[in-house]
């Protein structure tokens, strides 16, 4: 008899038992349900970790996760690799409640491209000439388009070989395309997945120091008609106010309304625009057809800012009640780019041949004040872009939270900690903005260094590390071409990295340069007029 029971009477035992019957089966059904759960979970734990051969084991897994020993760097990286892993399984795919339909997933789709990128193509197009650069953004379109087409296959690819319950997103696409890899795609996959991430969050700061200068612009451009003038840095701390009032809100559902609103403004404001720059049209001859090599890169580095949809692929693909008509020849994908390529080289044509050499980095800094409707689609542009600002803040905030919280946290008051990274975030792209007054300069780098890498960059390399896995490569098509595509658009995307930065920084310092020399000329010629006024006085 074991131990402490052999002073125990058989009546004893029995009335025991007989009270707690009812606890015993509660106990056992609970039991049993989480030995289900466990099962489950080691179920959906093998099936993502199965590579092709599918015979990890489960013990190696344990080892991976707990029996790590951190000795050392390499260590501490697989260390880190196996919680990641592990916390995928807490990713629950639920189905949208309400899938959407093709027209309303083209319209958001047009919604997500059309943005500040656009209004600023009229200065891109005068960095690249009048003709040429119709042509190469209708190129950087199709590239886009095609990298968007491989994010999708790859996101379909790794849910079908790792057998996953959800729909990866972007960061967790590139993630599990190398892990599902050959070996030597393997170890760096949770370098690509922080990439990423890391490249999304200064994509969308990015797009908010962009929204902070478009505001301040404007404010100096509507009070410059009441013979108001402004200095920049005041503009964009009056522009502080609002947009640090928008960005603390954090209902999504509330931030989705502002987001109609704010498409509604800026869809008027653009076709506003358009018509204004079909007024008196110089002839086409009075503009430069293919502009210097050297501002080439500045024409790239706005360009591919323009096409600032890639982000919102996946999403906009999952939502819908039938998603296969998302990539078809006549889907959503190909048509939405169609309509956006279409208005963005609409917009940068019309606006470099009205304006010309004078066009501004946002075309609306060039509507002049006699223009009946230019404070009308001023404010509503100011409006929406700061409704726009909320949306966009959004997603840095919701990589960059958890991460706070897992590595300061639990916090007291996590409301009160939010709400302080939210300011510091504002702060920060203040701070860059008031740094780099210079929106089309602005503009041009943030394409040239973020966007460059998640339209151009990651799809390819995703999709060489899926088909080199699936087929040995014969997944490249005909003669190979998917592969010498993603080369293509590799060496492009370098190209593009690599020049449109150093264009951009080259340009931003000889602005500062500028604004030094012009600084110097009026203190001297101050001086000398005060100089002259004292040698007449005596």
């Amino acid at each position: 008899m074991p131990y402490g029971l052999d002073s125990v009477k058989p009546t004893e035992i029995a009335e025991h038992d007989l009270l707690n019957k009812s606890d015993l089966s509660e106990k056992s059904d609970k039991l049993s349900v989480q030995s289900r759960s466990v099962k489950s979970v080691d179920d959906e734990t093998s099936s993502l970790l199965m590579i092709e051969s599918g015979n990890m084991a489960k013990e190696k897994w344990k080892s991976d996760c707990v029996n790590i020993r951190s000795n050392g760097k390499n260590e501490q990286t697989k260390r880190e690799n196996a919680e990641h892993r592990l916390s995928i399984l807490s990713i629950v795919y639920n189905p949208t409640a309400h899938p959407t339909s093709y027209l309303n997933t083209l319209i958001n789709m047009l919604k997500g491209n059309v943005g500040c990128g656009i209004l600023a193509m009229g200065d891109a197009f005068k960095n690249g000439g009048l003709f040429l650069s119709p042509i190469l953004t209708c190129i950087i379109g199709i590239i886009c388009v095609y990298n968007q087409h491989v994010l999708v296959q790859c996101s379909k690819s790794v849910k079908e070989k790792l057998k996953l319950q959800h729909n990866p997103q972007f960061a967790e696409t590139v993630e599990l395309s190398f892990q599902s890899g050959p070996q030597r795609f393997q170890s760096y996959s949770v370098f690509f997945r922080n990439s990423v991430n890391s490249f999304i969050v200064i994509t969308q700061l990015g797009f908010c120091c962009v929204y902070i200068l478009f505001v301040s612009k404007s404010i100096q451009q509507v009070l410059s008609w009441y013979n108001i003038q402004l200095d920049v840095h005041v503009s964009i701390l009056i522009s502080m106010v609002p947009i640090m009032i928008s960005s603390l809100i954090r209902s999504l559902k509330f931030i989705a309304r502002l987001s109609a609103v704010a498409n509604i403004c800026m869809l008027v404001g653009l076709v506003v625009i358009l018509y204004y720059c079909t007024i008196d049209l110089p002839p086409l001859s009075s503009r430069s057809a293919i502009a210097h090599w050297t501002t080439i890169p500045l024409f790239f580095g706005t360009s591919i800012f323009s096409f600032e949809g890639i982000s919102l692929v996946l999403p906009l693909e999952q939502e819908m009640k039938k998603p296969k008509q998302f990539s078809t020849p006549f889907g959503v994908l190909n048509v939405g780019m169609v309509i956006v390529t279409s208005f963005i080289v609409l917009t940068g044509f019309m606006g470099y041949l009205k304006f010309g050499d004078a066009v501004r980095g946002s075309l609306t800094l060039n509507l002049p004040e006699e223009f009946l409707l230019s404070k009308v689609v001023i404010s509503s542009m100011m409006f929406g872009i700061i409704c726009t600002y909320t949306l966009q803040f959004y997603v840095p905030v919701e990589i960059l939270w958890p991460k706070v919280e897992q590595k300061f946290g639990p916090f007291r008051s996590p409301l009160l900690w939010e709400t302080g990274l939210r300011v510091i975030l504002v702060l920060i792209t203040f701070i860059a903005a008031d740094v780099i007054p210079h929106l089309s300069l602005f503009i041009s780098m943030m394409g040239a260094v973020a966007s460059t890498f998640l339209a151009l960059i990651f799809p390819p390399l995703c999709h060489m590390a899926v088909t080199s896995a699936d087929d040995g490569g014969n997944g490249y098509g005909v003669f190979s071409w998917r592969l010498v595509m993603n080369c293509v658009t590799l060496v492009l995307g370098a190209l593009g990295f690599v020049t449109g930065t150093y264009a951009s920084v080259y340009e931003i310092i000889g602005a500062f340069q500028k604004v030094v020399v012009t600084a110097a000329a009026v203190t001297n010629s101050t001086s000398v007029n005060n100089y002259t006024t004292a040698l007449e006085a005596h």
